[in-house]
């Protein structure tokens, strides 16, 4: 008897503690973009979306404008743990997996179609196999334009000429190439860099996404810009793996889920932010639409040696991506 006098209050109190809510998984995400970007909104909306579809038992904390880490940073971040999620551009993994340059080969991919073949389909899959080879486990493709604007403060720029002995912000490799093709001498820059080298007479020549143009108001130091078709810029969202393989397979799916539908979304995003960026540049400085005639000019120049690079550094694994491409667009 005294037995049980001894073991019920023990039992009773095992069965009624209080249950304790396991700690959230927080994904804390790098990006560069200011807050005013639609891939700012995009970013804010993915958080959303995982925090109500995995009723918070994953949170995602969101550090813009390249507070936490500068943009050539972020990988090594990622990897060693340093934070659990990064988004950067596509040639900001170039020096790393030369093939995550094909978007910025010149005139390649630049119409709304094949941008959303080229990441729903082989294309995109191929490239992510890549990254994952680099022990990242990439999550979501977001477009951030395929239209840009090249500005200046002497002269529209209009014709290769009109780059000759000017210094232009630069990014990857293959996109200086192309720059350099025109006739400019590039700096490597990043994205939020960019305005204070231009005022400070770093730069001649700013180059960035329209929408990235008005973003970071261009326009209060530069009088022209030239909008052109001429690459596409993705931004790659990725995670540190062993932080992905702490999160339960079942919430490791709803994660995915909600990547493709923002991934999707970002193709309209852009569109639309595009558009606009047009429209409201045009309202603060000289903005001139690139002709067919001019467009040729260009491609007669900027496409060979970049093309030529691109598969100098991939070999048959950049040739079959260009063949993909090319069937796609057909």
């Amino acid at each position: 008897m005294k037995v049980m006098k001894t073991i019920l209050p023990i039992f009773l109190a095992l069965v009624f503690v209080p249950s304790v809510q396991a700690a959230p998984f927080k994904m804390r995400l790098t990006h560069q973009m200011p807050e005013t970007h639609f891939l700012a909104d995009d970013v804010k909306d993915f958080k959303k979306l995982v925090e109500e579809k995995t009723d918070g038992k994953v949170v995602v904390e969101i550090y813009p404008a390249a507070q936490a880490f500068k943009p050539n940073q972020v990988f090594n971040a990622v990897v060693t743990g340093s934070i659990e999620a990064g988004m950067t551009t596509n040639f900001e993994w170039s020096g790393i997996i030369p093939a995550m340059d094909l978007s910025v080969v010149p005139f390649l991919i630049t119409e709304l179609p094949a941008i959303e073949k080229v990441i729903d389909g082989n294309v995109g899959a191929k490239l992510f196999r890549m990254m994952k080879s680099k022990k990242v486990v990439p999550l979501m493709w977001l477009l951030q334009c395929r239209t840009n604007l090249y500005t200046s403060n002497d002269a529209p720029l209009l014709l290769p000429k009109d780059f000759k002995g000017k210094k232009m912000r630069g990014t990857s490799k293959i996109m200086n190439l192309g720059s350099e093709a025109l006739g400019a001498s590039c700096m490597s820059v990043s994205g939020p860099e960019v305005y204070t080298a231009l005022q400070r007479g770093t730069l001649d020549i700013g180059l960035t996404g329209v929408d990235a143009a008005l973003a970071r108001h261009y326009y209060e130091i530069q009088k022209y810009g030239t909008v052109a078709n001429t690459f596409s810029v993705f931004h790659v969202v990725f995670l540190n793996p062993d932080f992905w393989n702490s999160i339960p397979p079942d919430l490791q799916k709803i994660v995915k889920e909600c990547a493709m539908v923002i991934q999707k979304k970002s193709l309209g995003d852009s569109e639309k932010a595009r558009d606009y960026a047009i429209k409201e540049l045009q309202t603060k400085m000289t903005i001139h639409i690139q002709t067919k005639e001019e467009e040729d000019a260009w491609k007669a120049v900027m496409v060979k040696p970049a093309h030529d690079y691109f598969l100098e550094k991939t070999g048959k694994d950049g040739q079959n991506l260009i063949d993909l491409v090319q069937k796609i667009k057909r």
